[in-house]
């Protein structure tokens, strides 16, 4: 008798390490700034320097591979407590790097709709930054949506998370939606101002600290 098949709206890889997939245009600014705070802030709201059940990448829609981090960005994510800026190497997304994500997170929606478009069963599993931390800030307060999530148990931060990402999907449909579509977008600061790059860059810090305290809320069961 075969094996059931997996959903065509899971990832390629489905194992003990829960994979984030960032994006946004160059993979200069925001994405890899994403990327690096995502991995600091939620390993620190559950008490740990780093979480080997999380992986995070981040990738371009008009990246040139091996391009550095954007100066002016990489001196923001120092700003915010980043050690490994001066590491990143941009990267033009594939096919590959949506369908292995757990939860893809655009930086703006025309992000979100380049990660969907490359991998359509992806679709569930993309998200703007802002819209996901919305989602979860809302499941973790029970405001506006009532969808319960199990708490991180024996089975491990990888599956938690793959709950949570169930019950956005569902609490999507569920959220009101912002009356200017602008609000589920990060600015991009690309070659603007100083102040620009500072702005978007504490967008990016605010809205993963809420998503980050979501989930240990979430993790704990005390929503």
């Amino acid at each position: 008798m075969p094996l059931p098949s997996r959903p065509s709206s899971e990832p390629t890889i489905v194992d003990g390490v829960f994979r984030i997939l960032t994006v946004c245009s160059g993979n200069l600014c925001r994405s890899p700034q994403a990327e690096q705070l995502l991995r600091a802030r939620i390993a620190a709201a559950f008490g740990r320097s780093a979480i080997p059940a999380l992986a995070v990448a981040s990738a371009g829609t008009k990246a040139r591979d091996g391009d550095p981090m954007d100066k002016h960005a990489a001196a923001e994510a120092v700003r915010l407590g980043v050690a490994d800026s001066l590491d990143h190497r941009a990267r033009r997304i594939v096919e590959q790097y949506v369908a292995e994500a757990d939860l893809i997170l655009g930086m703006a929606r025309e992000h979100r709709g380049a990660a969907a478009s490359l991998v359509p069963s992806a679709n569930r599993r993309v998200f703007t930054l802002v819209e996901f931390a919305r989602i979860v800030e809302a499941l973790a307060s029970g405001s506006g949506v009532d969808i319960e999530v199990t708490p991180l148990g024996a089975d491990g931060f990888a599956a938690f998370m793959r709950r949570v990402v169930a019950a956005a999907v569902t609490a999507r449909g569920l959220m009101p939606v912002p009356e200017d579509p602008l609000e589920l977008d990060v600015e991009d600061p690309y070659r603007l101002e100083p102040e620009v790059y500072r702005r978007s860059a504490d967008a990016v810090e605010a809205h993963i600290e809420r998503m980050a305290v979501g989930l240990r809320s979430l993790a704990r069961g005390t929503h």
